[in-house]
């Protein structure tokens, strides 16, 4: 289920309240208007109109003074002329939908003619603004035929003419009403920005670096900027501890190598040659632990080295620097064999050539170890709406695999899936952490599933660097 964000809940609020405001004041409105009379609806000028008229015709010409003086008023003017206008005033424009509305009230009367104009209120209306007279007109004049052959001229401006021709002076307070709603809704969005900004820099964190400080700006709510100031101090500090650990990992590093050397000099004083050459092992041993432990330090820190990559010739260094051993017989490696897909040849990663190496050499090695067999195929997915172009390099093997729920585990330092941690068994389970944090230095993912015969599938997801059209 959707869920609406910190600042579409303000917007949706507001709006809804603006809403609900406006129908109680329409519903209060009909209500009080329906109360006071049994023609709440009725619209004043045509019935009024058409009320005259009828009144006109029932009445001698006698008494039509008497009642032009009565129905005549500070908006409304009645006069009787002997015969239709025909001229036109240029200025005044035909009023369609009135006359519609007003033959509705005329309809008990019978067919007879009937005219309605328009004047603008503003001599400013010019061009193609003179259509927008009918929407606040300052002069309604209604011409109806009476049964003498008269013609009853009613004209009605101010309030009058609004409520029947243009729109209703509460339609100015709505349309304020709605300015001000949409300065609102931006002074909400505006406020919401800080909070979307934080969202997006905490994903932008990187290892090992302070992250980029989000600006404070003094006009943020004290809360939002308390709430940046407390961020940019957390992110502060994750980096110093970051860049403390490597530097802590480069020193033991380095202490342990010298101690190691010198293990190494007296190494070779011993008499036993067998002796010699297990204790020789494990300092070598010691020695590639060390870089490994080093390395998986650094994974997370930015890319010194940063330079166009061809993946597909890397791949086959990888699996040449593997099969002369096959010839040695007995001691010979088991196979590793490598499939470039025609768009994969010559696709390009932005990245460091030597962590990339060891990523893929860390993979093949470990299908090796546990699955006998390394089979690597390389392809491009290509470029998606907003995702780029992927290389996609799997590495797939016979061995046991690894349970779904435990490969997770499995891309973090010393993780290993035998519980013994028998060095005889395999490695000191850096291998798949250091190709993860290598991938995600790179903008990539390494995820671990089974593999289509059986056994386990590293998946290597790196972006293609593509060059952009100017």
């Amino acid at each position: 289920m959707m869920r609406l964000g910190f600042g579409a809940r303000l917007v949706a609020i507001f709006v809804g309240s603006l809403v609900a405001l406006q129908l109680l004041a329409v519903v209060a409105f009909v209500l009080q208007r329906s109360r006071a009379t049994d023609s709440a609806l009725r619209l004043p000028l045509p019935d009024q109109a058409a009320a005259l008229a009828e009144l006109l015709d029932d009445l001698p010409r006698s008494d039509w003074p008497k009642v032009l003086r009565a129905a005549n008023s500070v908006d409304l003017s009645v006069r009787i002329v002997e015969r239709r206008p025909d001229g036109r005033e240029p200025d005044w424009y035909e009023a369609p939908l009135v006359d519609f509305i007003l033959r509705r009230y005329l309809g008990r009367l019978g067919d007879r003619p009937v005219r309605v104009r328009v004047e603008p209120s503003s001599e400013v209306l010019v061009g193609p603004l003179r259509l927008l007279a009918w929407v606040s007109p300052g002069t309604i004049e209604i011409e109806i035929g009476l049964e003498g052959g008269e013609t009853l001229v009613v004209s009605a401006g101010g309030v009058l003419a609004l409520s029947i021709a243009g729109l209703p002076p509460g339609f100015w307070a709505g349309l304020l009403g709605l300015g001000v709603a949409g300065l609102a809704l931006f002074l909400l969005r505006r406020e919401a920005r800080p909070l979307r900004e934080l969202a997006a820099a905490v994903d932008r964190v990187p290892l090992g670096t302070a992250a980029p400080p989000i600006p404070d700006r003094a006009t943020n709510a004290p809360e939002i900027r308390a709430l940046i100031g407390a961020f940019n101090r957390f992110t502060g500090r994750i980096a110093d501890l970051l860049r403390a650990r490597m530097a802590l990992m480069g020193g033991i590093s380095h202490d342990l190598r010298t101690y190691v050397t010198r293990l190494r000099l007296r190494a070779d004083l011993i008499p036993d040659a067998q002796e010699r050459a297990r204790t020789v092992a494990d300092l070598d041993e010691m020695s590639r632990l060390l870089d490994d432990s080093l390395l998986a330090s650094r994974t997370g820190a930015p890319m010194v080295n940063e330079e166009l990559v061809a993946v597909a010739p890397l791949l086959a260094r990888e699996v040449a620097d593997r099969t002369p051993k096959a010839a040695d017989g007995a001691d010979a490696a088991p196979p590793v064999s490598l499939t470039v897909a025609p768009e994969a040849a010559a696709a390009e990663v932005l990245g460091d050539a030597i962590a990339l190496r060891r990523l893929f050499a860390n993979l093949v090695d470990n299908a090796l170890r546990y699955g006998r067999v390394a089979r690597i195929a390389a392809t491009v997915a290509p470029r998606g709406g907003d995702m780029a172009a992927m290389l996609i390099v799997t590495v797939d093997d016979d061995g046991p695999g690894i349970p779904e729920q435990d490969r997770a585990a499995m891309l973090e330092p010393f993780a290993r899936a035998d519980a013994s941690r028998n060095r005889a068994t395999g490695g000191a389970g850096l291998g798949l952490a250091i190709a993860n944090g290598v991938a995600t230095q790179h903008g990539g993912t390494l995820t671990l599933a089974d593999a289509p015969g059986g056994g386990l599938r590293a998946t290597v997801r790196l972006p293609v660097f593509e060059t952009v059209p100017d």
